[in-house]
């Protein structure tokens, strides 16, 4: 304890939860916005910590175990280059020719999750929030707005998280058939710096201990980094294949390259291959009529490769 009097000395203050109203994500919504519409003005910053991760990136799965409805984020190992048994069965089934498992597939779809820091310049929904430095979790659309800036099909690239010459961003969000819609949003035309309790902050020494001062006390962005799967979500992800995949075959193999301690998936020129069950004796063929499979839209067909870290090199 910093203070040993403070023991003795106890008030009501001292109980008080602290204030969450907003918190530390900026989550705009059509809903909270007037007239259904939500409009603010913020500035990507970049992270204090690691520059290039100032977009924090990763694939991310919902899953829900069917037999008790337990349901939980789980972040693909995919995201950082490794072998993902989620991505796996999503291919494995979505490129069957059984119309069934296509739609086994959509049980271990991935989405592709963003995140960023950005400082509230200007927001009437809740306007206590101007001046803090809040993480902006966010979709492909506003992260295809970003790389549109870093690179341009036509024009000189503009980094939005430069601390002089980065240009505010205006979030403007409707309700489009029941959902955000981010397509009003883009990037204002004129530069501005970063603002330290209101003050444009310049190119001195002074300014620049302020604006390091400032960063320090960003939210922690690493919090939305790829998360390694610790024993309990290992369990869970298999228990939910478990009772998600028809039969037993596979769920020895699964919980085995789960924990890495063996390679009983093979894989065969890119796709998802089942170890060899026994030989049982072959059952009489059914003349099953052949169902054309519909393709499916794979709704997370985003190319997480294109994102370009080394423009941040001159940050």
């Amino acid at each position: 304890m910093e203070n040993l009097n403070d023991i003795f000395n106890l008030s009501l203050d001292d109980f008080k939860e602290p204030e969450r109203k907003g918190g530390q994500i900026f989550k705009p919504e059509a809903k909270s916005g007037k007239d259904g519409v939500y409009k603010a003005v913020v500035r990507f910053l970049p992270w204090h910590k690691d520059v290039k991760k100032s977009v924090m990136k990763k694939w991310a799965c919902w899953l829900t175990n069917p037999a008790d409805n337990a349901s939980k984020m789980v972040d693909c190992p995919s995201s950082i280059g490794k072998k993902s048994v989620l991505q796996d069965l999503f291919w494995k089934f979505k490129k069957s020719d059984s119309v069934a498992e296509q739609k086994l597939a959509e049980n271990f779809s991935r989405r592709q999750k963003f995140a960023s820091l950005v400082q509230i310049i200007k927001d009437d929904n809740d306007p206590e929030n101007v001046g803090k430095i809040m993480v902006w979790p966010y979709g492909v659309k506003i992260f295809n707005k970003l790389q549109a800036e870093m690179k341009p099909e036509f024009g000189k690239p503009h980094i939005p998280f430069d601390l002089f010459e980065g240009k505010p961003f205006l979030v403007h969000v409707t309700l489009v058939a029941g959902y955000n819609n981010y397509d009003n949003s883009r990037f204002l035309d004129e530069k501005m710096p970063v603002l330290v309790n209101g003050e444009k902050m310049e190119k001195t020494q002074e300014c620049l201990t302020k604006i390091k001062e400032y960063l320090e006390t960003s939210p922690d962005l690493g919090a939305y980094d790829y998360q390694e799967w610790d024993t309990d979500t290992e369990n869970f992800v298999n228990d939910m294949i478990r009772n998600t995949v028809p039969g037993g075959r596979m769920i020895e193999s699964i919980e085995s390259s789960n924990r890495k301690t063996s390679s009983a998936m093979k894989v065969m020129n890119d796709e998802f291959v089942l170890p060899e069950a026994p030989k049982k004796a072959a059952p009489a063929p059914k003349s099953t009529p052949k169902v054309e499979a519909s393709p499916l839209d794979d709704l997370d067909g985003f190319d997480s490769s294109s994102f370009d870290d080394e423009l941040y090199s001159s940050l």
